[in-house]
């Protein structure tokens, strides 16, 4: 742990506007006692959130111009991209990515009414039919010209579930779409003499991937600090109370977390990490 002797009082930097702390430099405070300020390692955490796009072509995706007037896709695909990403100051502890979770065996099919074996074309065929007849069943509850003992909360029910079966029919030829999100998490350890950190890659294939992995593109975060400068360049009323002084400067250091050149988010705070030490002139 690194230690700085700063004093402690404050010189005043609304004159020239600037947001830096100043600090003038020796071993004591306005007390006459010496001060020790701890200083930590400087850790900034980046967090990035992933989404996952999937998309899986249903068994009858080549039947669904033939049997429902409108193409579907054939093939399978999957996109992924940074949702956002986010800087914070202090260290964060690693998220849990979320675990794969076995599907196990699905489900007897929907479109799956009798022993009677079919070729993929009469099963298509016959989900078809079964799409056209579900709406036929939700318009005559709608209008009341079947289920004259079907209202309220029973009405809802029934039309919701055959929502349920129409989209399951549906997805059978126009397949399915899932998404999933992850968050990444890391701690990123400033100092003073680097200002480009290379945290990690992103592909848009396969995502967030490791910083030696050149297949995908940099995320970086960026460091800046102002420069020391002369401060409270006062003038004088006499030439005697003019004198020159010593400080140690602190500046506003700020982050910037970048993936090529978007700007994700920034970061500003002031650390002694950065101090430096300037000369200036000032009222006695």
């Amino acid at each position: 742990m690194k230690k700085i002797l700063l004093f402690l009082a404050l010189v005043s930097v609304v004159a020239t506007g600037v947001s830096q702390n100043v600090v003038k430099s020796g071993i004591y405070d306005k007390h006459g006692k010496a001060i020790l300020v701890n200083e930590d390692p400087l850790v900034v955490s980046v967090t990035l959130r992933v989404a996952t796009e999937k998309f899986t072509p249903g068994v009858y995706a080549r039947y669904a111009q033939k049997y429902l007037g409108q193409r579907a896709t054939l093939s399978e695909y999957s996109t992924i991209e940074i949702l956002d990403g986010r800087l914070a100051y202090g260290a964060c502890a690693k998220l849990q990515q979320p675990m794969e979770v076995d599907p196990g065996s699905s489900p007897l099919p929907v479109n799956k009414l009798s022993l009677a074996s079919q070729s993929a074309e009469e099963q298509a065929a016959a989900t078809a039919e079964m799409i056209f007849s579900l709406r036929k069943h939700r318009l005559e509850l709608i209008t009341g010209e079947a289920g004259e003992n079907v209202f309220g909360a029973g009405l809802k029910a029934a039309l919701d579930e055959i929502a349920r079966l129409e989209n399951e029919c549906l997805q059978m030829f126009y397949g399915t779409k899932t998404i999933e999100e992850k968050s990444y998490s890391f701690n990123v350890t400033i100092t003073p003499d680097k200002r480009d950190y290379l945290v990690c890659r992103f592909s848009d294939r396969v995502g967030v991937v490791e910083v030696n992995n050149l297949a995908g593109k940099p995320i970086v975060v960026k460091v800046e600090s102002e420069k020391g400068r002369e401060y409270a360049k006062l003038s004088p009323v006499e030439i005697k109370d003019k004198t020159t002084a010593e400080y140690t400067v602190i500046p506003q250091v700020k982050c910037s977390l970048v993936s090529e050149a978007m700007l994700m988010d920034t970061l500003t705070f002031v650390s002694p990490l950065f101090a430096e030490t300037v000369l200036s002139t000032r009222i006695k």
